[in-house]
């Protein structure tokens, strides 16, 4: 499917939002934010694990990745993605993997609830330096969201003149909810007793470790062939080239405009790229913050280095 079925596709979606808005009105946004937490809570039950993260952390690069091992394990198709139980439809040996945010799942359990939902699943958490994610998300806001869904998503407008420090500091998608959003996983994680730590800037410092990692706590086993294969498969040049050709035939992994590198769902990934938008002032005020108010268990700010937890 090309960029111009993508984008008809797009219109008509974009129809049945001002419909369901006109004839609903108010109700809207809560009708299918409920149809939204149902369908991950079912996702959630199925699943044997969980990989979580902020929107705009690495967790679709991860997420190629791990289903590149699996695609080279079972002789899967190469332009499967992991999607709930899709691999395990074709291979009952590969898991049940969910990718989320948990951001509708939160709407019936905040992240801190006790009793958890995620407590009985194997739940891989990925952080990034929180102004990396933040930063991200900012263009993710202005090139790639459905500006029909953000009032369903709850994530604001940027498509005004704020510029990318405004909405470090103001926006309510800014530093401090990236922030608050981890450190409401650091508790929860907790109360999770099968648990992985990841950190961004270690996947892409080198992959294979991680990767490695990754495979033990789901109790895999690949060859080293395999994981270089899946380290080198989704490299971000080879995953950019994917987005222009529609590999993986999903929208949600295509860039909304070939000609406009910020809409690529594969933007930049680079470590500490935040500070290339920043003032040295700017960024002090970024640094201080994280370091006065992120939970240390992850290693930015000056805390100690993440580590496994299992």
């Amino acid at each position: 499917m090309g960029f111009a079925a993508n984008g008809t596709i797009r219109k008509l979606n974009a129809l049945g939002h001002r419909l369901t808005r006109a004839l609903i009105g108010r109700h809207r946004v809560r009708l299918l934010r409920w149809r939204r937490m149902r369908r991950d809570l079912a996702r959630l039950g199925r699943a044997e694990v969980v990989f979580i993260s902020y929107a705009k952390a690495g967790r679709t690069w991860t997420r190629v990745m791990i289903s590149r091992l699996f695609q080279q394990k079972y002789g899967l198709p190469e332009n499967q993605v992991i999607d709930d139980d899709n691999l395990h439809r074709l291979n009952p040996a590969v898991p049940r993997l969910l990718f989320t945010m948990g951001n509708y799942i939160a709407d019936r359990h905040p992240i801190t609830a006790v009793p958890s939902p995620y407590a009985p699943k194997k739940v891989i958490f990925l952080a990034r330096h929180p102004a990396d994610t933040a930063v991200s998300f900012y263009f993710h806001l202005k090139n790639r969201v459905n500006p029909e869904l953000k009032d369903v998503k709850q994530v604001p407008d940027e498509k005004n003149d704020r510029d990318i420090f405004d909405h470090l500091q103001n926006s309510p998608a800014g530093l401090g909810h990236v922030i608050g959003y981890m450190n409401d996983w650091a508790e929860a994680l907790g109360n999770c007793p099968y648990h992985l730590l990841l950190r961004y800037e270690d996947l892409r410092a080198d992959p294979v470790p991680e990767l490695k990692r990754i495979a033990g706590f789901l109790g895999e086993s690949f060859t080293e062939e395999q994981f270089a294969d899946a380290r080198d498969f989704a490299s971000f040049s080879r995953l950019k080239e994917k987005e222009r050709e529609n590999f993986f035939g999903n929208t949600k992994l295509q860039a909304r405009d070939a000609g406009n590198p910020d809409s690529f769902k594969v933007r930049r990934g680079k470590v500490g790229g935040y500070r290339d938008y920043l003032t040295p002032e700017q960024t002090a005020w970024v640094e201080e913050t994280i370091a006065r108010e992120l939970d240390p268990v992850f290693g930015y700010g000056g805390g100690e280095p993440a580590t496994a937890s299992a």
